[in-house]
């Protein structure tokens, strides 16, 4: 009887702790952390976690401590790519010159399915890099007469001059939000608009109805309505072009237009749009090629440190990324060699730099390259404009 009470004790005991499929049993719970923001430790120490806000810092330095000069240098460019499909130069560009991003134009494009699969592939490239960075792609999507994608079944949208008719910001915010969800599903990540210069003079070739107004308020009220609706889409807006084309009549893509205008007068005016982007959070501004001699007799803007960093900067108050406008238009290679473009851009406060195909791109690289290890180029202006970039590209999810 004695063996018999043995046993059947042995049989309950082990029943006890057998666990039903799928069930799991904790021997101890996990001890909390007595401070709530206590680091929590994973079990499996090499996990990637995405940091936390707390970490956001730390964890900028430890990335950009895994990035080469050449690493740095080439996400500062954003530039062209040949054809409709992924080729060799496109290859060559992210692998070898690891650049940033690039800018899509209309013979980048043929239809919905070889637009998705190609901006799909360039990702896929992107990826392979060590340390792996998405690119962005970026694509001039105002409106009206500047849209790259003129599908049949995608929305047409007239340019935005016509929509500030309505004086509805919620119809700008709608449009924005519309054009920017429709270019997100094609694989970009980055649109070229709004445009907030002023439409203060009628000249329809150069700024004209890509304008909202000519009353520096209400283009700066339906410019943050565009910046609130392409943020829910997920696209980052770039507004251009910093301080404004607004007082000119010469075309920047041949010649380089002079405006006379004072820096109190363009703070009280031209200005306005910007600073009210600024205030509601815009992300990227693209500078404008055009010389306001009363600031900087010599440079224009994009150039100018006085401008970029002086006026945008310090007495504007912008912390986001500052993109140049095309570098190869006329009104910089008519008047400075593509070396001193390159220098004077990065010396002015210029993040990223745009490009096409009137110049080999890893060219450039190696030329911003040269400037630095000559010296020509501050060290610490390198660091602080690539930490802006990867800081931007982790808040948009390209950095994993």
């Amino acid at each position: 009887m004695y063996w018999v009470c043995i046993f059947l004790s042995l049989i309950l005991t082990l029943m006890s702790c057998q666990t039903q499929p799928g069930e799991a049993t904790l021997k101890e719970p996990l001890p909390l952390p007595e401070d709530p923001g206590e680091e929590v430790k994973a079990v499996i120490s090499d996990y990637p976690v995405q940091p936390s806000v707390d970490k956001a810092e730390e964890f900028l330095d430890q990335y950009l401590s895994r990035l080469s000069l050449r690493q740095k240098i080439g996400q500062r460019f954003i530039t062209w790519i040949p054809g409709t499909v992924i080729s060799d130069e496109a290859e060559r560009l992210i692998s070898v010159g690891y650049i940033g991003g690039v800018i899509l134009y209309d013979y980048n494009i043929a239809d919905r399915l070889q637009l998705k699969t190609l901006t799909a592939a360039l990702q896929d490239y992107a990826r392979r890099n060590e340390p792996a960075i998405d690119l962005w792609i970026g694509i001039d999507q105002e409106g009206g007469r500047v849209r790259r994608i003129q599908f049949k079944n995608i929305t047409s949208f007239s340019a935005p001059y016509f929509w500030a008719k309505y004086e509805d910001p919620r119809y700008i915010e709608a449009a924005a939000y519309i054009l920017n969800r429709e270019i997100l599903d094609l694989g970009c990540n980055l649109n070229f608009s709004p445009v907030l210069d002023l439409y203060a003079k009628g000249d329809h070739t150069i700024i004209g109805d890509r304008s909202l107004g000519s009353d520096s308020g209400i283009v700066g009220q339906l410019g943050t309505s565009y910046l609130k609706g392409a943020k829910e889409a997920g696209i980052i807006a770039v507004a251009k072009h910093f301080p404004g084309h607004g007082l000119t009549m010469v075309d920047s893509h041949f010649e380089l237009p002079v405006v006379a205008a004072a820096e109190e007068y363009l703070i009280s005016n031209d200005l306005v749009p910007f600073q009210m982007a600024i205030e509601s959070g815009v992300d990227m501004i693209m500078t404008a090629h055009v010389l306001y001699k009363e600031i900087d007799p010599v440079y224009p803007a994009t150039l100018s440190r006085a401008i970029l960093t002086g006026l945008l900067r310090e007495r504007m108050g912008f912390e986001g990324v500052i993109i140049s406008d095309q570098i190869t238009m006329g009104a910089l290679t008519n008047n400075f060699s593509i070396r001193e473009i390159i220098k004077n851009c990065l010396l002015a406060g210029v993040d990223l730099i745009l490009c096409e195909n009137s110049y080999d791109t890893i060219e450039l690289i190696e030329i911003a390259e040269d400037l630095y290890e000559r010296g020509e180029i501050p060290g610490e202006e390198i660091d602080q404009s690539i930490r802006r970039i990867v800081k931007l590209k982790v808040k948009y999810g390209l950095i994993n």
